[in-house]
Formats: structure tokens, C-alpha cells, sequence
């Protein structure tokens, strides 16, 4: 789904890129990061934390994004090489080979994506055996997903019970869970091992 020029001003912001990488980083202490070769950042806005993972560890980098204003500018803002690329991608019907990708990573992108448990089945299938996800968003309570379901088409509307039933049944193992908000839009951290 497009954003708005609000959200995309929210989210675009470098003080937002910072805080994501730090959480990567925190993530990174519980998986093998020297099995990582090739990352698939889903959501990658303008591409801080691509250019970053790219820069930083020598991965082999896609940053993807819906919006192809987006892309565009995380081109100019952070040149591509040998180790980063951007393209446009749907999360729910990526483009990449089967078993392609060692990490993918996934911050508050979800409740942008209508079809989310796609998206879930999709990560499911461009990873490797053994391969990470990194998940970071939001979730609602039951009583909001019942009372917005029907009048909400373009967003990603689920519970933490969803996501985490989601991820079991796409063959995901949690390797750590944080709560890092609590409310009616509480935030979860999921670091996730491709069984």
C-alpha cells in the first residue's frame, strides 16, 4: 500500500532509521550472522537501513518497497553497487527464487499490508532453510480488528495471536519475542528462525 506524504515524512526520518538499526543490532546477538549473505529488507523507505546492513556487513542487500517514489529516492539518497539494490516488490508476491534469501527483515511495514498473511508465506518461501526473519510492528487488540475489519481494505489489521499463529504455521521457530509498547497499538519484536 502507498503512503500518505505524512506517513512517508514520519517514517523516512533519520532519528527512525537509527532506532531500527539499533534494534537490528540487538537482533543480530541471536542469530549467526556469519551464515547472513543476502537480505531482503521489506519496507525499505528511502534506504538508511539497506545502505547500512550493506555498508556495515558486507551483505548482499535488497531494499524493497511498495511505493516506487520510495525507491526512487533511496536510489539518490544511497547509490546503488555491487552489495545494495532497491526495487519495487509487493511484499504478498515477491519476485525472488525459492530459498534465495538468508534474512529477511520487516519493521512496521505489515499493518501496511492488506494482505499480510501473503506476505508471511512469501518470506516462508524466499528463505532458506535455517534462514532469519526479523519482524518488528504493530498489532491491535481483538475488540479493534472486529470493529475495523470491515471497513478497512488497505491495511494490515491482526492481532499478536494472528502474527504468531501466522509464523508457526509457516514453519517460523521464535528465537526471541519482545513487547516494546504497550496500548491499544502495542509493538512487538520477533526474531524468527526458518525451520
Amino acid at each position: 500500500m502507498k503512503m500518505t506524504r505524512i506517513e512517508k515524512r514520519f517514517v523516512n526520518r533519520k532519528k527512525k532509521a537509527e532506532r531500527n538499526i539499533k534494534k537490528i543490532q540487538t537482533a543480530f546477538q541471536q542469530i549467526e550472522i556469519e551464515k547472513i549473505n543476502t537480505v531482503l529488507e521489506l519496507g525499505c523507505g528511502i534506504g538508511f537501513v539497506s545502505a547500512y546492513l550493506a555498508d556495515s556487513y558486507n551483505f548482499n542487500v535488497y531494499g524493497t518497497d511498495f511505493d516506487a517514489e520510495q525507491i526512487q529516492i533511496a536510489r539518490k539518497l544511497q547509490p546503488e553497487g555491487e552489495r545494495l539494490h532497491f526495487q519495487v516488490e509487493d511484499a504478498a508476491e515477491l519476485s525472488f527464487e525459492d530459498s534465495s534469501i538468508d534474512l529477511v527483515i520487516s519493521q512496521n511495514v505489515f499493518h501496511h499490508v492488506p494482505d499480510w498473511e501473503d506476505a508471511i508465506l512469501e518470506i516462508a518461501r524466499v528463505l532458506r532453510s535455517g534462514g532469519f526473519f526479523i519482524w518488528l510492528d504493530l498489532a491491535f487488540p481483538e475488540i479493534v480488528k472486529r470493529i475495523f475489519q470491515s471497513f478497512v481494505k488497505n491495511y494490515g489489521l491482526y492481532t499478536i495471536n494472528d502474527i504468531m499463529t501466522a509464523f508457526e504455521v509457516s514453519g517460523f521457530k521464535e528465537l526471541s519475542y519482545e513487547r516494546l509498547a504497550h496500548g491499544p497499538l502495542s509493538q512487538h519484536h520477533f526474531v524468527l528462525q526458518l525451520k
